[in-house]
Formats: structure tokens, sequence, C-alpha cells
């Protein structure tokens, strides 16, 4: 199968590049490479798991329609997996519009481009932020009380929102992936287990955004991955023109308390901690059902917390990796 990856040097992107190449899929990634953290990052990434996988990668920004149209034309993929976004929950409403080009306009070129090739295959990133505070626990597909708290959270449900208004009735089969808290190596540094384990690391403060009650369902990135891959894999059993969404969660949350006593255990060192404001934009909780993925999958996300964070840990303080985890954080500043 030809498979198109939005997002490649993206965390979530750039390991999924790499997994669809080793299940002998023909893979085209590409990516803006924008500043949202540091580019250095994203680059290292490309070379880890796309060029050395042989993955090849296009420079192209989903905003700029020229672009997006001559990779399509050059590769005409049978499947579109997209992952590329703005994300990130505490973005100032002074760069509001970088979600807009990204999320909003990105995501509809490239759902018109869809259409105009009659790709038959679309798999695409949503997020938990979707549900806001007010939906059920845990939150299942099926909820209607979709109130997200942040603008990042409005973009991705509008998402949803965009595919289900274009692509109903279509032939194409599209599914929605609604990830929570994705973590593990080679991951976003703006997140809470990226910034305190980098602070541990290295020495520096890690400010604390509230009280350290909420809770998150991380979901690390094995998982998600081949949570990714089995939709893909089961793909030809979702409907034409009757777009699906899943999450791809375990529904085991931790409290961001707990989130550092797991890595201060992991790493053998307290970390030195500052306490922020509250960011608004920021859910109390995120526990997803997992019941709809392993129905139409047979997967369900299972690898622990514990095992997940020795991995990273092991990652993080490698030589190349360690020396650059404080100037990655800062660049989420």
């Amino acid at each position: 199968m030809k498979v198109l990856v939005t997002g490649a040097a993206g965390f979530i992107g750039s390991a999924v590049c790499a997994a669809l190449k080793s299940q002998k899929h023909e893979v085209l990634g590409i990516d803006s490479i924008s500043e949202y953290y540091a580019t250095d990052l994203k680059v290292m990434r490309i070379d880890h798991f796309l060029i050395q996988n042989d993955v090849a990668f296009e420079k192209v920004d989903l905003a700029d329609n020229t672009q997006l149209l001559k990779s399509f034309r050059n590769f005409n993929p049978d499947a579109v997996i997209h992952l590329a976004a703005q994300a990130g929950v505490r973005t100032p409403n002074t760069q509001l519009t970088n979600y807009v080009t990204a999320n909003l306009t990105g995501f509809t070129n490239l759902l018109q481009t869809i259409v105009q090739f009659e790709t038959p295959v679309f798999l695409y990133a949503s997020s938990s932020s979707v549900y806001g505070n007010n939906s059920k626990i845990p939150f299942a597909e099926a909820e209607l009380n979709l109130k997200p708290t942040s603008f990042y959270g409005a973009t991705k449900l509008a998402n949803e929102i965009f595919v289900n208004s274009v692509l109903s009735n279509s032939s194409i089969r599209a599914a929605g992936m609604r990830f929570f808290t994705v973590y593990g190596p080679w991951g976003r540094p703006d997140m809470a287990y990226f910034r305190i384990l980098s602070s541990i690391l290295t020495g520096s403060k890690f400010e604390l955004f509230g009280d350290g009650s909420m809770r998150r369902d991380f979901t690390y990135i094995d998982d998600t991955v081949s949570g990714i891959l089995a939709l893909l894999e089961e793909s030809s059993k979702l409907i034409e023109g009757k777009p699906e969404i899943f999450n791809i969660g375990g529904g085991k949350p931790v409290s961001i308390n707990d989130l550092i006593i797991a890595i201060e255990d992991t790493a053998g060192v307290k970390v030195k901690q500052v306490l922020g404001l509250e960011i608004s934009g920021d859910v109390r909780e995120t526990i997803a059902s997992p019941k709809k993925l392993q129905e139409f999958t047979r997967f369900t996300p299972s690898i622990s917390l514990s095992d997940g964070l020795k991995t990273f840990y092991i990652w993080a303080k490698s030589d190349d990796i360690n020396s650059k985890l404080f100037s990655w954080v800062d660049s989420t500043q």
C-alpha cells in the first residue's frame, strides 16, 4: 500500500513512518517543520526514523495548496494518515492564527485534495481535548456533550465536523483518532513528562501548572503507533462515506503529582518544583474508553506507565540527547 503521512517530522508521525516501512508499505512523509518547538529535534527524527529506514520525505506546508497537490500527483497514495497539526493547549491567544493556519486551513486543503484524488482511506488525528470537562467518564466516542476548553481542542472538534460534512456519502473510508497524552522517546518537549525528566537530568526547575491533581490517560508511543496501524489494517471494515471516531488510549489515568513521583523513582532523583499559574485550557482529567478500538481491531493499549518511563529515561540520558534537553524545553517557553 502507498501511504502518505503528514506531520512526518513530528513525534507520532515519524514513528508511524518507520513502522509502516517495516511492514513493507511504500511511504511518503511530509512536514512543514514548523518552529513551534526546536526544529533540530524534528530534523533528528527525520534522520532516525525516515532516512535510516529509507522513507521518502518532502518539506510541504499543508496551508500551501500548490505544494500539497504536487506531492499527491507524484505519489498518488492509497491511504493518508494525517498527523500534522499545531499542537498544545497553552499557546497564548496572540498566536491563535497558528492553529487556524495549520489545523483549519491546512486540514481543509488536505480534505479537498483527498476528495479530488479519491484517496480510498483517510485516517486523521483528533484529540482527547475535544471531550472537555463535561463529558461522561470514561470518555466514549458516542459522547455528544463535547465542549473543548482550549482553542486547540476546538480546532480538533472542527476537523471531525469537517470530515463528516465533506466525506459523508463519498467513496472514502475515514476514521478520526482521538489520542490521549502520547509520551515516550523522541516526544514533544512542551509536555509535562518531558519537562519533568529534563529538569531532573539538567538540574533545572520544573514549573508545575496548577496543583498537580489533574489526571491524564498516558499512552506510550508504541501503543499509539500500534493502534494507528491496526486501524489501517482493518480499514476495509470502515464503511465508505460514513466516517468513524476511535479513542486511542488505555483508560488508566494518572495525576501529574503521581507522574512526578513515578519519574523521580525511575531516575532516582527528586525534581525541583516551582508552582505556576493554572492554565484555563487544561481539562481536569482524561480517561479513554478503549472498548470501540478493541472491538474493531482487537487491539488495546497495554504498555504500563512504569515501563514506558524507563524506556524514555534510557533515551533521555544518552549523551547525544541529554545535552539537548534543556534547549529543547526552553524552545517551548
